[in-house]
């Protein structure tokens, strides 16, 4: 070995001062580190003590172990994990990595996040490298290394805090004199689209937000979405921008509001995305979906435009009511007391008579649903719908659909159409039933709901899919002109000039004919509910840093999600669905939910056998007072006046016994949660010990047998 020692320290001075020179000259940097530790391991061949050769070999060992952990980040081997959770919440959907391997365009992300403030919030100082951690597997992923991740720290009074207010960064306050900057600007070209906060509270939408923005700044054409509504889904809100829902549509798609006419529109629609001449009818081609919410009071005329775009292949979202909430919110109030209200509100009950009538499909009028097992305890008719209320496992619109909220919706049944494909999408359960909207909107009369819903043999459709080739609903054509009918041979030889016109223009024009029959398939998916859609139902806005009518939006459950999986599906943008939805907020308990419905049903039953009792003695004792009426006498005789105390007696009792049961029933249910939690609690530690003891026993034994 000593020969050898000049030559190895040679190498080891060569490897040290390359590793050196890289700091400055970025043609090394390649190299830095494995000239580093091949200098080290040539160095420590050179000393002949086996203390300074020990020593030396533990620098190396730990120069190899932090190349390697630096080879591991860089190549994004150090990203791989195993994703435990039941929905594979870390785990990238197939649809974000579809659209990453297709990016055809470069793609800029500045991220920007201070990592140094001392009043930085745990959970976010927790969640910067959640984010950080999927930006880079998202710039790894990306066809051709299309994606381009800039790491940013803006601070205090720097160019880049500058940059970041330039993109529009939300500002966070975490002290009096901190601000905390944590967010993104995606670009692609001159298209630029910005993410200003990354809230922990929103961690289930990140990988949605970050791949729809991506998709939103390569897409290189925009499909483009009909919206029908007399309410105010583009234009309302928290922000005075729309719905929620409605700011995440503009950003997927072009909003094409047709208003109530569905074709009245059409002219500008046409013109404002330069598609030359509007014709009279939709056409799928240029829009390739219609979404209808609440058509409270639609005309005939508006209905056959659905009807004939239907026939053409399009698509209809429709979502109907039985009571709307945003509509009775519109409804004018008194301007001064006594006066009647000025104006007209927008009817709270929405159908499509026509349509339906024709497909013989039953919609619930003024009545609402609720259901003992699906609704929440203090009013029924408030719809908490999990995968258990979605029979149908395959569907690609249930795609990481887990939980849907629905708030006194209305129903379908019946519903038997020949001749096209029927999917039951979202169902009640068989402890549901209608009830009027007056009942479910009154919070008294509500609470009593629970109890009175009893299981049946049926189940109410709540969200329907309609597929296949349709027929025509308006047989006689365009109520707004009616098809002539043919002329018998016997009429009189003199036409009237402008028919002959008119007749020789149809011919030359087959579109301004209506269709009896379907030319292309079609689809009609069926909501019983339209304020599904609206904030405080599907999203929500947290306000930040002290501004009104703004926020940070937050997903409350996965009503969004649902339609954007449609309308994804019906302008062929498959590769977003799944990644619309993640784990949900909250999810239900159906089995605590079975056992308080069946706890409910037993207490129901006692509670209107009382009830019942009640009616009989109070009409006993109207009877009693009214006989004393009529003899017009102001005192009752000592029979009367002793069985009237009776009978009020009995209904105090009644009254008392009711509020027993109520307090009993609701500690039984305290009881199962009880029971559910600590079964939760001490299942764990119990399995834990059982296995430890099992394998202290069996080594035991195993070490005897020796």
């Amino acid at each position: 070995m000593k020969p050898f020692k000049p030559i190895l320290a040679g190498i080891a001075g060569i490897g040290i001062l390359l590793f050196l020179l890289a700091f400055g000259i970025d043609g090394l940097k390649s190299i830095q580190w494995l000239a580093l530790i091949g200098g080290l391991v040539a160095l420590s061949f050179v000393p002949d003590g086996r203390v300074i050769r020990a020593a030396f070999g533990t620098v190396v060992l730990a120069a190899l172990v932090f190349f390697i952990t630096q080879l591991i980040g860089e190549t994004g081997l150090g990203r791989k994990n195993i994703d435990l959770t039941e929905d594979d919440r870390y785990t990238l959907t197939e649809g974000t990595k579809a659209i990453l391997s297709e990016l055809e365009d470069p793609i800029v992300i500045n991220y920007y996040v201070n990592r140094d403030l001392r009043s930085t919030p745990a959970d976010i100082k927790q969640y910067i490298p959640r984010v950080d951690n999927l930006l880079e597997e998202f710039e790894g992923l990306a066809k051709g290394g299309k994606i381009t991740v800039n790491f940013i720290d803006p601070k205090p009074n720097t160019d880049e805090e500058d940059a970041a207010a330039l993109d529009q960064i939300q500002q966070f306050p975490v002290s009096q004199e901190e601000n905390l900057f944590f967010g993104a600007s995606i670009t692609c070209w001159d298209k630029k689209t910005v993410l200003p906060f990354f809230n922990p509270e929103t961690e289930t939408q990140l990988e949605f937000d970050l791949i729809s923005a991506i998709a939103e700044v390569s897409a290189r054409n925009k499909p483009t979405v009909g919206l029908v509504t007399p309410l105010p889904v583009a234009t309302g809100g928290q922000t005075g921008q729309g719905w929620v829902f409605a700011q995440f549509l503009r950003r997927a798609y072009n909003l094409a509001d047709l208003g109530m006419g569905v074709t009245d529109q059409l002219g500008s629609v046409y013109e404002t995305n330069e598609w030359g001449e509007a014709p009279n009818h939709l056409d799928p081609e240029k829009i390739p979906v219609v979404l209808v919410i609440h058509p409270a009071a639609i005309t005939p005329e508006a209905e056959f435009a659905l009807d004939q775009y239907l026939l053409r292949g399009g698509t209809v979202i429709a979502c109907l009511d039985s009571y709307s909430i945003n509509a009775a919110q519109s409804a004018p109030r008194q301007q001064f007391p006594g006066m009647p209200p000025q104006g007209g509100g927008i009817a709270t009950q929405s159908t499509l008579p026509k349509l339906l009538e024709h497909l013989e499909i039953v919609f619930s009028d003024n009545e609402v649903l609720a259901d003992g097992k699906f609704g929440v305890r203090q009013n029924p008719t408030i719809l908490n719908l999990g995968e258990e209320a979605m029979p149908v496992e395959d569907s690609i619109a249930l795609a990481s659909i887990d939980q849907l909220l629905f708030g006194y919706a209305g129903a379908f049944d019946k519903i038997d159409t020949k001749g096209l494909e029927i999917a039951r999408l979202v169902r009640s359960s068989r402890q549901a039933d209608l009830v009027d909207s007056s009942l479910a909107t009154n919070n008294a009369q509500a609470a009593q709901l629970s109890r009175k819903l009893r299981p049946t043999d049926r189940n109410y459709d709540l969200v329907v899919s309609l597929s296949g080739n349709f027929s025509t609903a308006f047989p006689d054509g365009d109520p707004a002109n009616p098809e002539k009918p043919k002329k018998s041979d016997d009429k009189k030889e003199g036409e009237d000039a402008q028919e002959a016109d008119e007749g020789k223009k149809e011919k030359e024009d087959p579109a301004a004919k209506s269709l009896k029959e379907a030319t292309a398939k079609g689809n009609l998916y069926l909501f019983a509910d339209s304020d599904f859609l609206s904030d405080g139902a599907a999203y929500r806005l947290i306000p930040m840093g002290g501004q009104r009518g703004g926020g940070i939006p937050q997903q409350l459950s996965d009503n969004g999600p649902l339609v954007f999986n449609l309308l994804d599906q019906a302008t062929n943008s498959k590769h977003l669905i799944g990644a619309r939805a993640r784990t949900p907020n909250w999810r239900p308990f159906t089995v605590f939910q079975e056992m308080k419905a069946a706890a409910d049903e037993e207490t129901g039953k006692k509670i209107e056998e009382i009830e019942k009792s009640q009616e009989d003695w109070n009409k006993e004792i109207s009877k009693i007072m009214e006989k004393r009426g009529n003899r017009g006498q102001v005192f009752l005789n000592e029979d009367e006046q002793q069985r009237l105390e009776e009978l009020n007696q009995q209904v105090v009792d009644s009254k008392k016994e009711i509020r027993e049961l109520e307090k009993d029933n609701q500690s039984e249910i305290d009881a199962i949660k009880a029971g559910i939690f600590w079964k939760a609690i001490v299942t764990v530690p119990i399995i834990v010990i059982l296995l430890g003891l099992s394998s202290f026993l069996y080594r035991r034994f195993a070490t005897q047998a020796r």
